[in-house]
């Protein structure tokens, strides 16, 4: 799983552990943690023979805020409907902590999906990725914290957003990031929720996992006055793997989006200059195809048997 550990709070729940909602009454087991953030710590939980993850929330004005979201889009029509499981409270050792359980996504981190089957998913992925983004821009919401750590890439280059708590309803403040991502650490605009805040964050992303020289590494390394959009440039100018979606980044960069819905026409429209994507490889592929070959040869020699 791609759940990423970021920061440290108590309590820490081990494996075993028994969350026993104080008013649905519903039970879940801790199986492992999966990850941390800002806001809480996400579990890997059993109900049965199912599995969700299970987030403890920390601070319970950022725990509601992330559980109103969770449920309008839950409540939509989109591919974020029924994410949201369960919610409600429990005790451990005398004190009471908010927790919300949601679908639990099986899948591999971005850089793992593409350090596996190639970098030349990029394109179908940062497809998805829009696709989902403009998704959650219809219903009223910025992501805010985009990052490859809340993301899981499943399938044909399938994308799930796993961690809402950066979520922010559009018009608001964005108080949830990771500073390479912000475009007020950039220097290039403010942090207010709205789609060109996402579509920021979406092309630093692009370069950031496709960066070869390695050259955010030495992002924290920056003079604040240095910190500029044309740094960001200067790198997409050297990237051959995105250079058939350079002008969307670029516009993305520059704040020249005001819609993701835009956005994802023109990534789309990009696409056929990207090398056609390999299928993953499906494994015991070839056992199977053996395996019919053999079932057609021996039919074969029992209809000239009976001849």
């Amino acid at each position: 799983m791609g759940y990423s550990v970021t920061t440290s709070f108590r309590p820490a729940f081990p494996a075993g552990t028994l969350v026993n909602g104080k008013w649905n009454h519903n039970a879940y087991r801790v199986e492992r943690l999966l990850g941390e953030g800002a806001n809480g710590k996400v579990y890997l939980v059993s109900r049965g023979k199912r599995y969700y993850a299970l987030k403890v929330g920390f601070d319970a004005v950022d725990h509601q805020s992330e559980v109103n979201a969770l449920k309008a889009l839950s409540q939509s029509s989109t591919s974020f409907q029924q994410t949201l499981i369960d919610v409600d409270d429990f005790s451990w050792e005398g004190t009471d902590y908010p927790f919300c359980v949601t679908k639990y996504i099986k899948g591999k981190s971005l850089t793992e999906y593409m350090k596996q089957y190639g970098s030349d998913w990029i394109h179908l992925i940062g497809l998805n990725l829009l696709r989902k983004l403009s998704e959650l821009h219809a219903s009223g919401f910025v992501f805010g914290d985009l990052k490859a750590e809340n993301m899981i890439i499943s399938g044909y280059g399938e994308v799930a957003l796993i961690d809402f708590g950066g979520v922010a309803a559009k018009g608001r403040a964005v108080k949830q990031f990771t500073e390479v991502y912000d475009r007020g650490f950039w220097n290039a605009g403010t942090r207010m929720a709205d789609d060109a805040y996402d579509l920021f964050s979406f092309a630093v992303l692009m370069l950031s996992v496709t960066d070869r020289e390695r050259r955010f590494h030495s992002v924290n390394s920056l003079l604040p006055q240095n910190r500029n959009v044309e740094w960001l440039l200067d790198m997409l100018k050297g990237n051959a793997l995105l250079a058939p979606s350079a002008p969307v980044l670029r516009k993305a960069l520059t704040g020249r989006y005001t819609s993701s819905k835009q956005a994802l026409a023109d990534w789309r429209a990009r696409g056929s200059a990207y090398r056609p994507v390999r299928k993953k490889p499906v494994k015991g592929g070839w056992i199977k195809l053996c395996f019919a070959a053999s079932l057609l040869m021996f039919g074969a020699a029992i209809y000239f048997v009976l001849q």
